[in-house]
């Protein structure tokens, strides 16, 4: 695919995701409820990128009224703060960013990120979220943390929405942020996993349909007392297991 057709599809993405939220009733005007668009900022460098990567993670935060229900969206990660110049220190505040960020980084580059320069020495880390297709399991504004029963309940919703956005991304390894639950069934997973374990964090990796398959926790707050490290190996060292 090239990267004008795979521009065309994200687009064609954006609207069937504002139209199955319609569709659901999520969208609401009082307070103001929209989609959270998610996909790839930069197509032609994860078209480039080897390999492709994937993140599902969970679902958008945005805001909440006094009364605490859920408010906001109609925004975009891939404009509103992939490619948005006023978010370009955005990375250095965000354990789960830098994470990201240093993950992709070390797949791609065969390195050990513990002997990087800080992100905010080296800049072009964080391009590395910009060729990284990064999706959400639900594409409505929620709170900062996501219960099993409440994700549980979105999943049939934003299925086949997922699937399309599977197939049309075409990654080579998807990581999944305490996801893999919901989408096991889709992949008709058979083979034992891959695992690995660095310090508190174990990682089971999977090959499936000329796809790898990360099962990991979600990146959001994994930094601790070692900056993330463990966290960050037990991802990288399960994939280059199950590619050896």
């Amino acid at each position: 695919m090239t990267s004008q057709e795979l521009e065309s599809k994200q687009l064609e993405m954006i609207k069937a995701i504002e139209d199955n939220a319609e569709k659901n009733g999520l969208i609401k005007k009082k307070p103001f409820l929209y989609p959270v668009y998610d996909g790839v900022a930069d197509i032609k460098g994860y078209l480039s990128s080897s390999p492709k990567i994937m993140w599902m993670l969970k679902e958008p935060y945005d805001d909440l009224t006094p009364s605490g229900k859920y408010k906001g969206g109609g925004w975009s990660f891939l404009d509103d703060i992939f490619n948005n110049p006023k978010w370009s220190n955005f990375w250095e505040s965000s354990t789960m960013w830098q994470l990201m960020i240093q993950i992709n980084y070390e797949i791609h580059n065969n390195c050990d990120w513990k002997n990087l320069k800080y992100i905010a020495e080296k800049p072009e880390m964080a391009n590395e979220l910009k060729k990284t297709a990064y999706i959400n399991l639900s594409k409505m504004p929620a709170d900062s943390t996501s219960s099993d029963t409440h994700l549980w309940n979105c999943f049939p919703m934003w299925k086949n929405i997922l699937m399309e956005q599977i197939e049309m991304y075409n990654p080579d390894i998807i990581i999944f942020g305490n996801t893999f639950a919901f989408f096991s069934n889709e992949f008709k997973i058979r083979n034992n996993p891959i695992h690995t374990i660095s310090g508190r964090w174990g990682v089971d990796a999977y090959k499936q349909n000329n796809k790898i398959l990360i099962d990991a926790y979600h990146p959001a707050r994994k930094g601790g007392e070692d900056g993330g490290y463990d966290y960050v190996t037990s991802i990288v060292n399960a994939y280059n297991k199950i590619t050896q």
